[in-house]
């Protein structure tokens, strides 16, 4: 399908659920962008939670995000319970010119819904010349620590470097063994799971998708993978975001989770070198030393994706019924 229709799709679902215009707008064009970087499992099928989370209130809509600059290098962006690509679409020209005159600046994201792809935030910041590292906390679903339960969100880590004559290279990857949505699609499909991937409620490790819902996933690499996703939970909540523990859970209830996410913006056309220099370098790995990145491989975006039918039966399905389903009353 052509990106456009599924583009109107999208937005028409999300309207019809309660969004503004811009944040449907700007939601549709970050599960495009996933979507194109093959990202699947926070592409189109993400927008499902987005328009659940809509209706029920885990999503205020409406609100407008409030930006402030309390340092010259550094951003904060209040979602208000809102979007976190709303909150970064108000805040970016802010991060950009800061990046600018600082040589680097950081924006911060607090109290919003989930982030979708990490990878779109430092992935804009690419497409305007900047190295970029993103992090993001989420509800809790993961052990940490050999705790007993779900302390820590599957907390992404995404970085993107800007190519002069490319698309940039995008790395985004969770602290966890693998996303939850890859956990909940093998229970609905009634699938095992790989084992290493999660506990379940009695701690023990488990390859019953449905039992790992019930339990913990796990970090990758053991505890120096925890380690890293308890860095990530720091950094992303430093703005103000809600910890992991203390976030209500993203695909049910009505109480917004208010995470936070963390972007570092760094401008190298200030530092010696030339600002494609690291992406000569990627290359380099790529074709002298057989280095496999898929970041590396994704081509010039075309007009057009590939999808999954039955993803677009149900979303234009959501798009025709939508506007009659009762929805509760917002807080």
């Amino acid at each position: 399908m052509s990106e456009d229709e599924i583009a109107e799709l999208c937005v028409r679902g999300l309207r019809a659920v309660g969004a503004a215009q811009p944040a449907a707008r700007f939601l549709t064009r970050s599960v495009l962008d996933a979507e194109r970087a093959g990202n699947r499992a926070v592409g189109l099928a993400h927008v499902f939670d987005y328009l659940d989370a809509d209706h029920d209130g885990r999503i205020v809509a409406g609100v407008v995000p409030q930006v402030t600059r309390p340092a010259p290098a550094c951003v904060i962006a209040d979602a208000r319970d809102g979007l976190a690509q709303e909150a970064f679409e108000a805040a970016a020209d802010e991060l950009f010119t800061a990046t600018r005159e600082n040589g680097m600046a950081a924006l911060w994201i607090r109290g919003s819904y989930t982030c979708g792809e990490l990878g779109y935030y430092p992935r804009r910041a690419a497409e305007r010349g900047f190295t970029a590292l993103a992090c993001a906390n989420s509800p809790a679903l993961m052990s940490l620590g050999g705790s007993g339960g779900a302390v820590l969100g599957t907390n992404p880590m995404a970085y993107a470097v800007p190519r002069p004559d490319g698309p940039p290279v995008v790395i985004d990857q969770a602290s966890s063994q693998t996303a939850y949505v890859n956990v909940r699609r093998h229970a609905q499909a009634g699938e095992p799971i790989p084992d290493g991937w999660a506990v379940g409620p009695d701690g023990a490790a488990t390859t019953d998708a449905s039992a790992a819902l019930a339990g913990a996933l796990l970090p990758f690499g053991g505890h120096r993978g925890g380690n890293v996703a308890l860095l990530v939970e720091l950094l992303a909540t430093l703005g103000g975001g809600s910890f992991s523990l203390d976030a209500a859970p993203f695909d049910r209830g009505n109480e917004p989770p208010g995470i936070g996410v963390f972007l570092l913006c760094l401008d190298s056309g200030v530092l010696p070198g030339t600002p494609g220099r690291a992406a000569a370098h990627l290359d380099r790995l790529r074709t002298d030393h057989g280095v496999c990145l898929p970041a590396l491989e994704r081509g010039v975006a075309t007009a057009e994706l590939e999808v999954d039918a039955e993803l677009i039966r149900r979303l234009r399905a959501v798009a025709l019924r939508a506007e009659s389903r009762p929805r509760p009353p917002r807080r």
